[in-house]
């Protein structure tokens, strides 16, 4: 009996000592890397960081920038005495000029990592790439010029109750979407005729309530308003809130707006207030 118990305290003193040799392992053999963003412009700054758990003396991070098969930038960067490095890069240069996943390499030592981001380049000018027809009830159609990153705009849909417009979408990464809104048909404004801040509600497969978020006014004209609204990875509905869409509701306009931003205080209870770098 005694044999054995003192065979069951050896196997238990060695498995702790292989976890504390392991635990050690898998710290010293630590190698992270990240980005300040997942999405980026053309340019944009990108800031890369990390970190690793042993520090080789005298050995720099090796980091590559690829768009598909092309390297596009390199660097090396030297590690701090706590392990950290960090370095940034500049979204631009003649390889820079479609959208792409962009894949950072990073090397130090034996180790290895590879994260990517999503790259966008810039639309020029006031150019919109596609037009998306909106039906009136009984009364034809307009057209909402527009531009998105990151996914596919479906439909846009009138809503006459809400006073606003319905944009379903499929948003595979985090991007953006432009919208160029004709004030004959919705519009936000105060009672003096000054402009209002629309409301934009986003709805995300990934949370049960709609999130409410800030948007980019780009450019306003008597005609029209250019907004900016930054999506996330599985949205999939964006709901924009005036105090005026076709067929025009009258004066109770700006009550109902005042109504609305009531309730959706009430009821949501997240925000998604960061612009990241749009």
């Amino acid at each position: 009996m005694y044999k054995i118990l003192s065979l069951l305290f050896l196997i238990l003193i060695s498995s702790m000592s292989v976890t504390t040799v392991l635990g050690q392992d898998v710290s010293e053999n630590q190698f992270t890397v990240t980005t300040d963003n997942t999405v980026y412009q053309e340019g944009d700054v990108i800031t890369v960081s990390g970190n690793v758990g042993k520090i080789l003396p005298g050995t720099p991070v090796i980091l590559q920038l690829f768009i598909e098969r092309t390297q596009v930038d390199v660097a090396q960067i030297d590690v701090s005495t706590k392990g950290d490095f960090s370095t940034t890069f500049i979204a631009s240069g003649p390889l820079w000029t479609n959208d792409a996943t962009i894949s950072i390499r990073a090397a130090y030592g034996a180790m290895f990592s590879e994260i990517n981001f999503t790259f966008f380049s810039q639309v020029e000018g006031d150019t919109f790439l596609l037009n998306q027809e909106v039906k009136i009830p009984n009364e034809g159609t307009f057209d909402v010029p527009y531009t998105m990153k990151g996914g596919i705009l479906e439909s846009i849909v009138l809503n006459q109750e809400d006073l606003g417009l319905d944009i379903n979408l499929t948003s595979t990464s985090d991007g953006s979407l432009t919208l160029e809104l004709d004030r004959d048909y919705v519009d936000a404004t105060k009672p003096d005729g000054s402009n209002e801040d629309f409301i934009i509600l986003i709805y995300n497969s990934q949370v049960d309530d709609p999130i409410y978020t800030e948007f980019k006014e780009l450019k306003t004209t008597g005609e029209s308003r250019t907004i900016l609204i930054p999506l996330k990875e599985n949205d999939y509905r964006v709901q924009i809130v005036g105090t005026f869409v076709i067929p025009e509701f009258g004066t109770i306009a700006a009550i109902v707006l005042a109504v609305a931003i009531i309730a959706i205080i009430a009821v949501t209870s997240k925000s998604r207030l960061s612009l990241n770098n749009f």
